[in-house]
């Protein structure tokens, strides 16, 4: 057998076995691996047709209503800052997991780095919300399986402060 196709045999092999484990593991009652009918969904990848590639863009497409919305992402990292405004009705954010019943299973995180240094001088008011890596002003919402992580690192060898 050549070299070459032994290694494509041992690769189409393993990801066999992958797809077949990501199967396996990744399914039942406590998986969230498909949105609910109707909810934004939002793809780094843009692999889902009509989806969008930022949590930002979905906000943005947010229906004036008094029925509850949905937003699901699917696993990535989303490096961005987003804030969510009043909102009529209320508003779930649901990350891509395989076990609802573990944080460590998530497969989502919303990060951005930003501390008080970052912010001009001349801001007053509520600089902190100015740091915040999800802001919510809206009192209706549920997050289920998503890390939100600001970070923004040290100052001047000091530890920043930073909201997330």
């Amino acid at each position: 057998m050549h070299p070459f196709t032994l290694l494509l045999a041992v690769l189409g092999s393993l990801a066999t076995i992958s797809a077949a484990d990501i199967n396996t593991t990744c399914s039942g009652v406590n998986a969230r691996i498909t949105p609910s009918p109707g909810a934004i969904v939002v793809d780094s990848m843009g692999a889902h047709k009509g989806s969008f590639r930022t949590l930002a863009e979905g906000v943005s497409n947010l229906a004036n209503t008094t029925e509850e919305q949905t937003i699901f992402l699917y696993p990535g990292v989303y490096h961005e800052q987003v804030f969510i405004t009043p909102l009529a009705g209320p508003l779930v954010l649901q990350g891509y997991t395989c076990n609802t019943e573990s944080y460590a299973d998530n497969q989502v995180t919303i990060t951005q780095a930003k501390a008080q240094r970052d912010i001009p001088l001349n801001v007053t008011g509520d600089r902190n919300w100015a740091t915040s890596t999800l802001g919510l002003a809206a009192s209706n919402i549920k997050m289920y399986n998503l890390n939100v992580a600001n970070t923004a690192g040290k100052i001047g060898g000091k530890v920043g402060q930073a909201v997330a």
